[in-house]
């Protein structure tokens, strides 16, 4: 290529002399004159990793942008047609790169992070997403997958949206649970213990958030295993486990049919609710799933099946 000395004239009317190659060239004019950089071309292969970051371009009606994505994102339905590149904390650089994307939309639980290194050190653009399980929170998330994608005036829309539909469930939740309903979340019952919800987990603020309290909240840090005797102590009302979840020792009969579930008010009344695991993406669907368990604990039937409700955004 062509080198020459040329000289330029700064936006203070400096002239400066410099030897550039032609390409530099014109970088440096754009920034000596002040003149923008013509935009970068908006991501076309674009790899999520997190269920609520896939929901959220669904949402923004990006999906056709999509190439791939990770085992937690299975909803809406159609993503599952897309290849898998494995759970979003046993991430490998190989199953990723295979895909050629010109972006991966990863969250802050994305795993590990010499795989997330390398893959920077390949060139490929990686954008980590904060994820604080709260409403602000899902509404930032929305906020930083448009602007990565291009698209933030739609963002904006759905983040209004996301707005004026939690205030009303969360407004209706208010009313409806006078009295704090004592509620857990079961991730598995192994050897008459079982894997528990507490603090920092997903499940905690999903539950925090429907205006059920917790027992095992300042007890357990994230998901721990707990006795029988603090499960029968804690006496829950209610039991959330993932529909579903059988490997891991859960689902709804397993967890009904477990000694000390038995002898607390939740397992005498029947009330075990084995919910859809994208409940807990926290994403723009999240107001319709929070409507959805409070709806379901106002019915007379001992028995709740969840599995068929329909969202929408």
């Amino acid at each position: 290529m062509h080198t020459s000395y040329r000289h330029l004239t700064d936006s203070r009317g400096l002239v400066m002399p410099v030897k550039l190659s032609g390409v530099l060239y014109l970088v440096v004019v754009f920034l000596l004159t002040g003149v923008t950089l013509p935009a970068f071309a908006e991501p076309q292969r674009v790899v999520s990793i997190d269920g609520s970051i896939t929901e959220i371009i669904y949402a923004l009606e990006q999906e056709h942008r999509l190439v791939g994505r990770d085992t937690t994102s299975t909803w809406p339905e159609e993503v599952n047609d897309l290849p898998d590149v494995g759970y979003m904390r046993q991430l490998s650089a190989e199953g990723l790169l295979s895909l050629r994307p010109d972006l991966i939309l990863v969250t802050a639980d994305a795993k590990p992070q010499s795989v997330l290194d390398q893959l920077q050190q390949t060139g490929v653009n990686i954008r980590v997403i904060p994820n604080v399980y709260t409403l602000a929170g899902v509404e930032n998330k929305i906020a930083e997958v448009a602007d990565a994608l291009g698209v933030a005036p739609e963002g904006d829309v759905l983040i209004q949206a996301f707005a004026e539909e939690s205030d009303q469930v969360i407004s209706q939740l208010t009313a409806r649970n006078a009295d704090a309903i004592r509620a857990i979340f079961v991730m598995g019952v192994r050897n008459s213990s079982m894997m528990v919800a507490g603090k920092g987990s997903r499940a905690d603020a999903f539950l925090a958030l429907a205006g059920l309290t917790n027992p095992f909240s300042d007890s357990v840090d994230n998901y721990q295993t707990v006795s029988a005797e603090a499960l029968i102590q804690a006496n829950p009302d209610l039991i959330l486990t993932l529909e579903n979840a059988e490997a891991m020792g859960g689902g709804r009969d397993r967890v009904l049919a477990d000694p000390a579930i038995s002898r607390t008010s939740a397992g005498q009344a029947g009330k075990v609710i084995a919910i859809e695991p994208r409940w807990l993406n926290f994403g723009p669907d999240l107001p319709h799933s929070l409507n959805a368990l409070v709806n379901s604990l106002n019915l007379p039937e001992s028995t709740v099946d969840l599995a068929g409700s329909e969202g929408g955004h």
